[in-house]
C-alpha cells in the first residue's frame, strides 16, 4: 500500500472537536458525511476544505483524537479524500475507530520532524522508508504489520470480514454507532 500526497501538519493533543465542531455532530449521527465534510477546520483555518485534495495526508503530533469520540470526523476525512492520518500517537479509540472504517491512522513518529505542510510525501507502508519529494530527503520508517495492512487494504474491518467470509461485495458500514 502506497500512499502519495500533500501534508498538512497538526500539532499535539488535537481533540476530534478541533476539526469538527460539536455543533455538526447531528450531520456526522445522520451519516451525512460530505455535507460534515464541507466543515472541517471552519473554525480553524476556513479555506481547508477549499484546498485539501484528494490523496492529502494528515500528520499529527502525539495523542491526536482525544475528548468526545463519533466517527463523524473520521468519516468527513474520508469524505474529503484524506488518505492517512500519520502520527507520533493516537487516543486508542480514534486509531481504532479510524482503522475499522477504512482510514489509516497509523503511528509513525519518526516522520514528524520531517515534514511540513505543504510537502509531498511519498511511503510505501511495506518499506523502510518514506520520501519527502519536496525537500529531495529520505526518512527512515518502520513497515507497518503485513495484518494491518491487509485490514487497511480491504477498507476497513467490514469490508475485510467481507471478503474473508466470501460475502458478496457489499458497501462497507459508514458508522459503527447507532
Amino acid at each position: 500500500m502506497i500512499l502519495s500526497g500533500r501534508v498538512w501538519k497538526f500539532g499535539d493533543q488535537l481533540r476530534s472537536s478541533y476539526f469538527v465542531s460539536g455543533r455538526y455532530d447531528p450531520l456526522g449521527r445522520a451519516g451525512k458525511f460530505e455535507e460534515l465534510a464541507q466543515h472541517v477546520l471552519e473554525d480553524v483555518d476556513p479555506t481547508f476544505v477549499k484546498n485539501v485534495r484528494p490523496g492529502d495526508l494528515l500528520v499529527v503530533g502525539t495523542a491526536f483524537g482525544t475528548g468526545k469520540h463519533l466517527d463523524g470526523p473520521i468519516n468527513a476525512f474520508k469524505a474529503l479524500g484524506i488518505s492517512a492520518v500519520l502520527g507520533k500517537s493516537f487516543s486508542a479509540a480514534w486509531e481504532r475507530d479510524s482503522i475499522n472504517l477504512g482510514l489509516p491512522a497509523l503511528a509513525y513518529p519518526e516522520l514528524y520532524d520531517h515534514v511540513e505542510t505543504g510537502d509531498e510525501l511519498e511511503m510505501d507502508l511495506r518499506g523502510t522508508k518514506a520520501i519527502n519529494r519536496s525537500r529531495q530527503t529520505a526518512i527512515a520508517v518502520h513497515p507497518t504489520d503485513p495484518g494491518l495492512l491487509e485490514l487497511l487494504e480491504a477498507g476497513g474491518v467490514a469490508a475485510y470480514t467481507a471478503r474473508r467470509l466470501g460475502v458478496a461485495d457489499r458497501p462497507a458500514a459508514a458508522s459503527h454507532h447507532g
